[in-house]
């Protein structure tokens, strides 16, 4: 595998992670080069509703709730929306799999008013990486890479997430062993 360039794959926590921020999560890798990664936390919820913060974003009211969630330590306050089918008009960055991933407001409003995409993922903050870090946590065996599934991100229950993403590279976490010795 080509570890230069992992934008649009899975990041799969293997179970002896343990950075709190990271234990058992899975995160959509949205862009990876030289300078560093960018990606989602897919399976962490900060808020159930999205209503309480409306007036946040500059809305007064919403056809849809959506809960919140928490998309990784980096820039709390900015808000991200992953989104399909992909479209140019929110400005956002391509995925794999005709997903979107947007700070745009203009979606936000356009969710709430029910125009918006068909599926959606709201998230605060992000996983950040600086230039070759994500390198030494995958040599490290800190992730499993796995191929992006948006129905990971849209429709499988929050905590089966994590292991639903590694069962689909073939990999049954409860049995996984960590690697240990020297060779």
């Amino acid at each position: 595998m080509d570890m230069s360039d992992l934008s649009g794959k899975f990041l799969i926590a293997v179970p002896t992670l343990d950075d709190p921020n990271f234990r058992h999560t899975v995160i959509l890798l949205c862009e990876h080069s030289r300078e560093g990664a960018f990606g989602i936390i897919l399976n962490r919820v900060l808020m159930n509703s999205f209503r309480p913060l409306l007036k946040a974003f500059d809305l007064t009211e919403s056809m849809v709730d959506m809960p919140i969630h928490f998309g990784g330590p980096v820039r709390p306050e900015q808000g991200y929306v992953i989104y399909s089918p992909y479209d140019a008009k929110y400005g956002a960055v391509r995925v794999e799999g005709g997903l979107g991933v947007t700070t745009s407001k203009e979606i936000l409003h356009d969710i709430a008013a029910g125009k918006g995409p068909k599926k959606y993922f709201f998230a605060l903050g992000f996983a950040g990486w600086s230039s070759n870090q994500l390198e030494e946590e995958l040599l490290l065996d800190s992730w499993l890479v796995g191929p992006v599934e948006s129905a990971l991100i849209f429709t499988v229950p929050l905590a089966e997430r994590w292991k639903h993403a590694a069962k689909a590279i073939g990999v049954d976490l409860d049995r996984l062993v960590p690697r240990s010795g020297k060779a």
